[in-house]
């Protein structure tokens, strides 16, 4: 079927997205739904696009966008040292993204978890971060919810 399209707000600029997803050309500033801000990070390909959707939308991210930016963010496309090379010069957002990562994770859900714990560790984050701490005690009065694939993600991140 046709894909999904929401209707802007009443006065607000009509933004249309295309069947596969949102553009490649970063997000425009100002106020997106969350489901155009997912669409942008599953669409951006590379780590500094994933974050510039987070610097330009932080603000607006839920709970889902959260753990999407770090699924993509474990995702893209980088060797360890362009890893470590983005870590030091965007230590400072990256440190804020962790930060609303750790203030959202109990509004999770199951699959979320999954995904926060999987990009985070794909990133290179270790088992002992604060945030893949707190991702493992919100997993763990839930770990029935989970899918296969979610315990796998888990269990790999740890």
């Amino acid at each position: 079927g046709a894909p999904h399209r929401e209707m802007p707000a009443q006065g607000a600029p009509r933004r249309e997205m295309p069947a596969h997803g949102a553009p490649r050309t970063p997000p425009p500033r100002g106020g997106l739904s969350p489901r155009e801000l997912t669409a942008y990070l599953t669409n951006a390909d590379s780590l500094p696009a994933i974050l510039d959707v987070y610097k330009r939308h932080g603000s607006s991210f839920n709970e889902i966008n959260v753990a999407t930016a770090w699924s993509r963010l474990g995702k893209a496309r980088a060797t360890g040292r362009e890893r470590l090379d983005f870590f030091r010069t965007e230590e400072h957002t990256l440190l804020q993204l962790l930060q609303h990562t750790d203030r959202t994770i109990y509004r999770l859900d199951a699959r979320g978890i999954a995904n926060a714990c999987y990009g985070l560790a794909k990133f290179g984050f270790a088992p002992a971060s604060t945030t893949l701490r707190l991702l493992s005690a919100a997993a763990m009065p839930r770990i029935a919810e989970f899918e296969p694939q979610g315990l796998a993600n888990i269990a790999w991140a740890f």
